[in-house]
């Protein structure tokens, strides 16, 4: 299997951890360090050797940053990790914050005192927010240590290796582009904003640059690697020559050159030329070791052009959600059949996912790690099963499977929130069930222009819970990559997203509800951008989502008489589809099971 349930919580450690990195903080004139969860290549994930949050903290979450003083050490997390945060760490010694209120500067500011030192790892902090802490240093009188040495990594005796597996072609048929005909095109660009050259920092950006995939990390297929693309093309890559043989050099083509990574600092220091980095996503220790060069601030072009899929791309994910589609309905059909029994715990039913997954035959991965939560599990919004707080499901439960699978042709990302049957749904579940899904209907149906972003279709899905004054805090949607990251940017669809939406952007539909200690809901599915098609006024283009998610919506959950007339057309049709395409792929008993789940509401 490639989840395990293990409990990430390690915080029994927490203690011995922040007194060696006090001492060592003390030893170097340090007040306060900052950990980031990110490390130099800024990450959602990170490989075990640089899990420095999670060593430090215990916390296991994808996102966070820790402050550790002298006599005061605080975490601060997002909303999605809220309740989880609590757990994992001894709050004896670390503050949660949620960073939304306070973020990690600003407590800083309240805690820190005239001359004081702050300790940053410049490999490991962004241009942007090294900009932050330095405006923070003038306005108090702070210094700031730009640490050489992490004191982290000098106090953890037993920090594992970094991977190194091999370096894959991933096939131009399925990315519908060459990497040299991408560089090329990249590097008319550059060479238009007369540039000579851009960083790119992001292992994800590299792999859909030249077309290739690894595993340095769980559940996004990459390389730990960093590169310097010229505006003639030629892309220099920083990594160890041993992991690209013969065969994927060739598939890369022409231009390709290749350098051990420990030549990086030396490339970068000769450079004398006008070079691209983005601030938001590249470590300050690049800026520094680019003395030479003139160094222009901007967006890194590899990240809207991959957003932006091509045909080929679309035609792949599309094939990749109906086969993952196939699975998932063979797995809510099980559900269904055995929930009720009181035999089957979270884990057995992530087990089984994965398992209806993997009988495709296709399955590289998962996409992250499935998120089965029952009951008041349900509530915690990345919530990961371990044998600790494994749940079995009861008859009245209220279920959340979040789930996805790495295929070569596409990434999936799908929540479905289902009623245990046996007993009676808690009360308030069918009401927020409603409006979420009334939500979901509203931002899926929606026509809106060209250079409509984010944060403007956000308010769409959110309404009908604004109504009753429910929200949810997280994002109603983020971007997904073909083969690649499950959260993708620039696109997101959430009360922050300024990028505006584009033709063969894929993005995720997924508003919630949750109740905290009782249960649930979120109702997810993955769409693309497509022009639409031209109705009424005229003057104006317009864009729409086309649904990829292929699985039924849990009917028993909908108050019907909440719907309006054009909401059940649109499930009704959804419905169809699914049935349409799903019927044909599964077994007679699972055909039959999707018939009744997928049957229209009148």
């Amino acid at each position: 299997m490639f989840q395990d349930f293990e409990d990430p919580k390690d915080s029994k450690n927490t203690g011995q951890h922040v007194k060696l990195l006090r001492r060592a903080m003390a030893e170097g004139g340090i007040d306060a360090f900052i950990v980031p969860r990110e490390d130099e290549f800024q990450g959602e994930y990170v490989p075990a050797a640089n899990e420095r949050l999670k060593w430090l903290t215990g916390f296991g979450g994808s996102a966070g940053v820790a402050v550790v003083m002298a006599r005061q050490a605080a975490i601060f997390v997002d909303g999605r990790y809220i309740l989880q945060a609590p757990d994992q760490v001894d709050t004896g010694i670390f503050e949660v914050v949620p960073i939304a209120e306070t973020g990690p500067l600003a407590w800083l500011e309240q805690k820190l005192r005239k001359n004081q030192r702050i300790g940053i790892d410049p490999k490991l902090h962004t241009l942007a927010f090294a900009g932050a802490v330095e405006k923070l240093a003038r306005r108090m009188s702070l210094d700031i240590d730009y640490v050489s040495d992490n004191p982290v990594d000098r106090v953890w005796a037993d920090r594992p290796a970094m991977p190194e597996t091999q370096i894959i072609a991933h096939p131009n048929r399925l990315a519908g582009r060459t990497s040299l005909d991408k560089r090329y095109a990249l590097g008319r660009r550059l060479a238009d904003a007369n540039q000579a050259a851009m960083l790119v920092t992001q292992p994800e950006n590299i792999a859909w640059l030249l077309n290739i995939r690894a595993d340095d990390v769980p559940h996004t297929p990459f390389a730990l690697s960093f590169g310097i693309l010229k505006a003639s093309g030629r892309f220099d890559w920083f990594i160890d020559p041993k992991r690209v043989d013969a065969k994927t050099r060739q598939h890369v083509g022409d231009k390709l050159h290749i350098h051990a990574s420990d030549k990086l600092t030396a490339s970068l220091g000769k450079l004398k030329i006008k070079i691209r980095l983005d601030p938001s996503t590249t470590p300050i220790w690049f800026a520094a070791q680019l003395g030479g060069a003139e160094i222009v601030h901007g967006e890194d072009l590899c990240t809207l052009a991959k957003a932006c899929k091509t045909k080929a791309e679309i035609k792949g994910t599309k094939a990749a959600h109906l086969r993952d589609g196939a699975a998932l309905c063979r797995f809510l059909c099980w559900l269904d059949a055995r929930g009720r029994t009181g035999k089957i715990s979270e884990i057995d039913a992530a087990r089984q996912a994965e398992a209806f997954r993997a009988e495709t035959g296709k399955l590289r991965d998962l996409s992250f790690d499935t998120i089965s939560g029952s009951g008041p599990n349900g509530a915690i919004v990345h919530y990961r099963v371990t044998h600790a707080t494994n749940r079995h499901l009861r008859p009245g439960d209220i279920y959340l499977i979040d789930s996805g699978g790495q295929y070569a042709d596409g990434t999936t990302d799908v929540t479905r929130t289902v009623l245990i049957e046996g007993r009676p749904p808690p009360i308030g579940a069918v009401d927020a069930f409603t409006r979420v899904l009334r939500g979901h209907i509203a931002l899926a149906a929606a026509r809106f222009p060209i250079g409509t972003n984010g944060m403007q279709l956000d308010t769409l899905a959110r309404a009908p819970l604004w109504a009753a004054g429910q929200d949810f805090d997280h994002g109603t949607g983020h971007g997904v990559g073909s083969y690649l990251s499950v959260h993708e940017g620039p696109q997101r669809i959430s009360k922050g997203g300024m990028v505006p939406m584009a033709p063969g952007m894929i993005v995720s539909n997924e508003p919630g509800y949750y109740a905290a200690g009782r249960f649930g809901i979120r109702i997810e599915n993955l769409q693309y951008v497509r022009p639409a098609k031209n109705t009424g006024d005229r003057h104006r283009d317009m864009l729409e989502f086309g649904a990829l998610t292929l699985a039924p919506i849990d009917r028993r959950l909908i108050d019907q008489s909440a719907l309006t007339g054009d909401e059940k057309t649109w499930l009704n049709t959804y419905h169809a589809e699914v049935l349409a395409k799903v019927k044909p792929l599964v077994d007679s008993g699972t055909a039959k099971w999707l018939e009744r789940a997928c049957r229209p509401m009148r």
